[in-house]
């Protein structure tokens, strides 16, 4: 585990810190990114999760090449959730994208640029980067049914790279870097936060059943 600010010291949430795990996962790289694009099974690896509802999808299968939109799955979902210690409902509106490794990839998941020594890279990425506001803002007046209030949090970059294991189809090296904004989390505690969410996300995966 990894936490910094990515070297950035000016500009839109550069006081926000990064956090950045990797780790081996006894599971696919195509079942992880499928698992993560189903917004049914989003509490299967995510405990403090009430639920999450794909509001648009606009192409389905991470396998897609091609498509209208693109190679991959596109879509927006809404995920709520109620982290211990925290009043309000967490509301995250987000545009999320999974697709394939391409072999131009390589150059950017490898410390090796050389074009000549490039190894093929197996395996997905995806992507999430949630906003306020907009046509999916849930608005102050909106509350849950226990009467607690949402608040709508940011996902500035949320990227998971599942990168397959030669010779092990059942293995994935899994690297995740998250950089999320929540106004209920004061700036001081953001980064013992996200270092505990990070390592209870990779701890959950590797439990599944």
């Amino acid at each position: 585990t990894h936490n910094g600010n990515g070297n950035l010291n000016e500009g839109y949430g550069a006081d926000i810190p990064i956090i950045k795990t990797t780790s081996i996962v006894h599971r696919s790289p195509k079942f992880l990114a499928e698992l993560l694009m189903d917004s049914e099974k989003v509490k299967v690896y995510n405990k403090m999760s009430l639920g999450r509802t794909d509001e648009m999808v606009f192409q389905k299968g991470v396998d897609t090449v091609g498509g209208r939109f693109g190679d991959g799955e596109t879509k927006v979902v809404r995920n709520l959730t109620k982290p211990p210690m925290v009043n309000s409902i967490l509301e995250f509106v987000t545009c999320m994208h999974a697709r394939q490794l391409r072999p131009d990839d390589t150059s950017l998941l490898s410390n090796n640029n050389n074009n000549h020594n490039r190894i093929p890279t197996e395996g997905y990425i995806v992507v999430s980067r949630a906003v306020t506001g907009g046509k999916w803002n849930a608005g102050e007046t909106n509350n849950h049914h226990n009467g607690e209030k949402f608040v709508r949090n940011e996902i500035l970059l949320g990227v998971n790279i599942l990168k397959a294991v030669p010779g092990e189809p059942n293995k994935t090296e899994l690297t995740s870097v998250t950089h999320v904004y929540s106004p209920m989390i004061p700036l001081m505690l953001a980064k013992n936060a996200g270092v505990k969410g990070a390592v209870d996300f990779v701890r959950d995966i590797r439990a599944l059943p």
